[in-house]
């Protein structure tokens, strides 16, 4: 039988010191399917929201919500990070809410950039289905004028460190 040497030991434990910890924060990182997001709106608008499945994003081309079911593995303070970008118009970028079971973190959000950039919003959150919901709130439109709106390309839920 072979005789492990004292470096030959810390390098293993090393090892699996990162190999648990890039595990553990697996758990602490909970990815939204941006196809499990349902729209809330009108029939007739419908076709003004959506999955671009070419980019991933989800696409707002005016004001509505977009619902997806989230598990939530353990009370505790989170953080919500939304992905967006947007059409500016008339001066000013897109602006969006989110909610979690009808309760809304935070206020308004005023993107940033017209390019795709995150956003965090801090949420105690306690454990078991929640209802996450993102809605756009600040369009306008004028036929071959201007067009502001709201795109998400990714949604993701960490734990707070």
């Amino acid at each position: 039988m072979r005789k492990l040497t004292f470096p030959c030991i810390v390098g293993v434990v090393c090892f699996l010191a990162v190999a648990l910890q890039g595990t553990a924060s697996d758990t602490d990182s909970i990815p939204v399917e941006l196809k499990s997001f349902e729209f809330k709106v009108k029939e007739e608008h419908a076709n003004l929201f959506g999955l671009n499945e070419d980019e991933p994003k989800l696409f707002f081309y005016t004001n509505g919500t977009a619902e997806a079911a989230v598990k939530v593995p353990t009370d505790g303070d989170y953080e919500v990070v939304i992905k967006a970008s947007c059409d500016s118009a008339q001066g000013e970028r897109a602006k969006f809410k989110v909610s979690i079971d009808g309760k809304a973190l935070g206020k308004e959000t005023l993107l940033t950039a017209d390019e795709p950039k995150e956003y965090k919003l801090p949420a105690k959150l306690q454990s078991g289905p929640r209802k996450l919901a993102i809605a756009f709130t600040n369009d306008v439109y004028k036929e071959n004028e201007f067009d502001r709106n709201l795109f998400v390309h990714a949604v993701t839920l960490k734990r707070a460190k």
